[in-house]
């Protein structure tokens, strides 16, 4: 059954991996890249937040990125260059904010602000757990997501977000990626990238085809504002599971959170994002 994943555009992992090889213009403050290729003439907000932590994590390499907030006011064009802007706001020894702007021809489409910080130990420590009845991912079929060039699984597989099938605004996703270099930065970038793909099929996912159709039909949908916040390492050669809700939709907008989990049941990440769904009619 065709479901809501393939309304995104095919990505290919060798492609995105060359797009987050910035190419340096000008030491720690300037960097040229360019755009997945895709069916869409516009650029992806997830490879955006990608770039964002390679950019951040080149210009202040002592440190990792703990928090990414980026904002897409207007679309890209897919088929030209992107001039990538980083100016450090503040530097300290333990932690470092950047603010990572997204430039063509001199008209901006994004920018992402970005906090860095050093491991330190805990002082308190405790977080959500995994519940322990949630399907693993042996127990999950494959998800096709054209977006994500991995493996992607979810309990149903394809007839989870059957457009057909009417469900809770929820879906628990594994997914890993190990033909990518094993390298903390491509992690936390690749995962951001990943973090978008449900956001839009969750909000839709109560209402069958017959229900969207009476209400004029699915138009303009994109994502306006995003937050991932790492919270202990990972890596996505292991399997991660993305525990996806959408708590609200309405008034042309949809708002949607993710829970990230390693499979012995830790989180490491957690995503806000609220984006625009809009009728047809």
């Amino acid at each position: 059954m065709a479901g809501g994943t393939d309304m995104w555009p095919v990505v290919d992992l060798a492609d995105l991996l060359d797009v987050l090889d910035l190419a340096e213009v000008e030491p720690a403050r300037w960097f040229r890249a360019r755009n997945v290729t895709s069916t869409l003439p516009t650029t992806l907000g997830s490879q955006t937040l990608a770039q964002a932590v390679v950019a951040a994590e080149r210009v202040v390499p002592d440190m990792a990125v703990q928090s990414l907030h980026g904002v897409f006011p207007r679309g890209g064009f897919a088929d030209r260059d992107v001039d990538v802007a980083v100016e450090v706001v503040q530097s300290g020894r333990a932690l470092a904010t950047v603010q990572v702007t997204f430039r063509q021809d001199g008209r901006e489409h994004a920018r992402a602000l970005a906090m860095l910080s050093v491991d330190e130990p805990d002082f308190l420590a405790h977080g959500t757990r995994l519940p322990a009845d949630v399907p693993g991912p042996q127990d999950c079929a494959d998800l096709p997501c054209a977006l994500l060039p991995w493996e992607v699984r979810t309990l149903g597989g394809a007839d989870a977000l059957a457009f057909d099938l009417a469900g809770p605004p929820t879906l628990d996703v594994w997914m890993r990626c190990t033909k990518a270099p094993d390298v903390p930065v491509l992690s936390r970038a690749l995962l951001a990238h990943g973090t978008e793909a449900f956001l839009g099929p969750v909000a839709t996912r109560p209402y069958p085809r017959a229900q969207i159709l009476d209400r004029g039909g699915r138009g303009k949908a994109a994502m306006l504002a995003q937050t991932v916040t790492f919270h202990r390492p990972f890596t996505v050669h292991d399997w991660l599971l993305l525990r996806c809700e959408s708590p609200f939709a309405g008034a042309g907008r949809m708002y949607g959170r993710i829970q990230v989990f390693t499979q012995a049941g830790d989180l490491v990440a957690s995503v806000s994002a609220q984006g625009l769904m809009r009728s047809a009619a």
